[in-house]
């Protein structure tokens, strides 16, 4: 399929910033919001993030001069979805609000419009339970904040067709992004699963007085974190070598916590009212650090790496080089 024009339905947190990527990408898009007042806005949030992008040197004033007419906002949802062939809807995140909108998606849209969820943790086999043509239903989880993290999480129920799935993967590699396949419907789809685990992991660890959640979170960042980009985790493994790692897991595994619910601290906070930023209070005080501040960082480490890995694609020195490095002394890698 020949994906030139797209709906994105929803203009809050995530719509703007995946419509800014497609249009960046040469498409037509369609932002549809509840109220005319917000589809507007998203489509400033949507040109915001494209002149954001061109200012960071992440696209160019040429694609951002032919993208930015190409979204348009509207609250009309069956004309939005009219003639287009993909339907991206990136709503809050209410199981009942979702499988009705793909209910009526269903209804409204040709039967080779593929129709996407951006959600970050329903099921959607779930979302698309009420629908008729199931095969055409996926999700495409686009990572926060979607125009910076290269990550989609295409996630398939048992009904969607390998044809929906591999459509999916090639336009979102024309957007720019890095998608990978998920071919079963799990809690936490893939990236989540592993990230809740750390998070299990690194709140126990604070819960039993083994170290503050400032070390506990200088540990991630520049230990195992920092090297992540270019050093995945099992490749990791094979680099260290499977036996040592075997021998490894089977002495720490047994001491981590397993629980099958988050750790005591974590729910004794949120009983308190301690609930992060939006409190002023969680496992760091928010009246002395800055999320703005904090958010900014990350933003600026994400734009040095992409840069790093277009260096890389162009086939200037980079990732290459490290990977050859690390080969020589990985017996001595952490």
């Amino acid at each position: 399929m020949n994906i030139e024009k797209v709906a994105v339905i929803g203009t809050g947190q995530m719509g703007p910033g995946i419509a800014a990527m497609i249009a960046l990408a040469d498409c037509d898009v369609t932002l549809i919001g509840e109220k005319i007042e917000w589809a507007d806005d998203g489509v400033n949030k949507a040109r915001a993030t494209m002149d954001w992008l061109l200012q960071n040197d992440l696209t160019t004033r040429d694609a951002v001069a032919r993208a930015q007419p190409c979204v348009r906002g509207t609250t009309d949802l069956d004309a939005g979805v009219g003639d287009v062939q993909l339907v991206v809807e990136a709503v809050s995140e209410n199981l009942a609000l979702k499988r009705e909108l793909f209910q009526r998606l269903d209804r409204l849209t040709a039967r080779d419009v593929i129709l996407a969820t951006n959600t970050s943790g329903l099921s959607v086999t779930a979302i698309g339970e009420r629908a008729q043509q199931r095969d055409r239903i996926a999700t495409t989880h686009f990572w926060n904040p979607p125009h910076l993290v290269p990550l989609v999480e295409v996630v398939m129920s048992p009904d969607t067709s390998e044809q929906t799935a591999q459509t999916l993967l090639e336009f979102l590699r024309r957007i720019g992004k890095q998608p990978v396949l998920v071919r079963k419907d799990l809690p936490g789809q893939l990236a989540n699963r592993i990230l809740q685990g750390m998070i299990r992991e690194a709140t126990n660890l604070v819960q039993e007085g083994v170290a503050s959640p400032e070390d506990v979170d200088s540990a991630i960042k520049n230990g195992l974190g920092i090297r992540l980009p270019v050093w995945g985790v099992l490749e990791h493994i094979d680099a260290v070598g499977l036996d040592m790692c075997l021998t490894i897991q089977n002495s720490v595994l047994p001491a981590l916590n397993n629980e099958p619910r988050a750790v005591q601290l974590f729910a004794d906070k949120v009983k308190r009212g301690d609930l992060g930023v939006k409190s002023g209070r969680g496992f760091y005080d928010w009246n002395t650090k800055s999320i703005d501040d904090l958010k900014k960082l990350r933003d600026d480490f994400i734009v040095h790496a992409i840069r790093f890995q277009n260096r890389h694609a162009r086939g200037k020195p980079g990732v290459d080089a490290i990977n050859r490095s690390n080969t020589k002394t990985s017996r001595s890698i952490g």
